[in-house]
């Protein structure tokens, strides 16, 4: 009896605190990313982008000599968050998209192709990982080098319109505590909560007496991309999609250049041809039908419902095939 009340309560904790987290971050975001002259979006991609569990996991994984484990890890955390995540946001509440979201998207298309080609030809070397990881911090810098630009230009006209309204003295601003602890407060609590659940849920698999195969592929992979799962469903009440936007796709580029680069600069990866055969077109696939929805400017609830068919459906090929 004891067991199973320990499974159902790490469940429930763990949504609670995903729940919360997400509300937390999507509150203090926006404010925060006002305060450093910086979009939503890419304070998102910076933020909500970054999946340190993931990265740990990887590198615990390859120093244990089990490599390949990130690499499953990686791709289907990305296929998780397109069509679970994403999907799930737009079937409750449709998903219109800013356009200047369509270059950052391009950027973090562009510098995926490297470890994608790299997993085609079936090896990630130590010296390809190295490469994964400069390419990360490169990709980071213009990011915020770029979007500090476009959002200085936006704000001089606003700015000389307030002028004549700000002219009565000149305090120093104040730095903004409420958003960067709801910020982190909202990170914390979704990263405690990610695992709680999966935990949780690995627990009450074995309970039931569930195959690992069958818990790898549906518990575990909803389990990490469940911090995205909640962001979603909050960024769909509060209308917020360009910060859901931006954190699933700065946790594409982040999980293929940082979580694989990572592991292979720990020990070189093998590609299981498994992967390359069902997983890996299958990210592939969903991420350029995010590229079109960003191009096209929104994502009605028809292609929510298509991205969540098109998750169970993949779940279904990776157990059965």
């Amino acid at each position: 009896m004891f067991p199973l009340l320990l499974a159902l309560t790490l469940l429930l904790v763990g949504t609670v605190l995903l729940v919360f987290g997400a509300d937390w971050f999507l509150d203090g975001v926006g404010d925060l990313a006002r305060a450093l002259g910086v979009s939503a979006f890419v304070l998102g991609v910076l933020l909500a982008g970054l999946e340190p569990e993931e990265m740990l996991t990887a590198a615990i994984a390859s120093a244990r000599g089990a490599p390949v484990l990130a690499v499953g890890n990686v791709i289907g955390t990305n296929v998780t968050n397109v069509t679970a995540a994403l999907g799930l946001s737009a079937l409750i509440f449709p998903t219109t998209i800013d356009r200047s979201v369509r270059r950052q998207a391009l950027i973090a298309t562009l510098v995926s192709v490297i470890p994608i080609v790299l997993l085609f030809l079936g090896m990630v070397s130590r010296l390809a990982g190295v490469l994964l990881l400069v390419v990360f911090v490169g990709y980071t810098l213009f990011l915020f080098r770029t979007d500090q630009q476009a959002v200085k230009r936006m704000a001089e006209p606003e700015a000389d319109d307030d002028d004549d309204s700000n002219q009565e003295g000149h305090s120093r601003p104040r730095f903004p505590w409420q958003p960067v602890l709801l910020t982190c407060g909202g990170l914390a609590a979704m990263a405690l909560g990610g695992p709680a659940i999966v935990e949780g849920a690995l627990r009450l698999a074995t309970l039931m007496g569930i195959g690992q195969g069958v818990v790898g592929a549906t518990i575990v992979s909803l389990g990490t991309g469940a911090e995205m799962i909640a962001l979603g469903v909050s960024a769909a009440r509060k209308q917020r999609a360009d910060i859901l936007v931006g954190g699933i796709l700065g946790s594409f580029a982040y999980n293929l250049l940082v979580t694989l680069g990572l592991a292979a600069a720990i020990r070189a990866i093998p590609v299981d041809p498994h992967i390359t055969f069902i997983a890996l077109p299958v990210m592939i696939a969903v991420h350029l039908m995010l590229l079109a929805l960003v191009w096209y400017g929104k994502i009605p609830r028809i292609m929510g419902g298509l991205f969540v068919g098109a998750y169970i459906a993949y779940l279904i090929a990776v157990v059965l095939v």
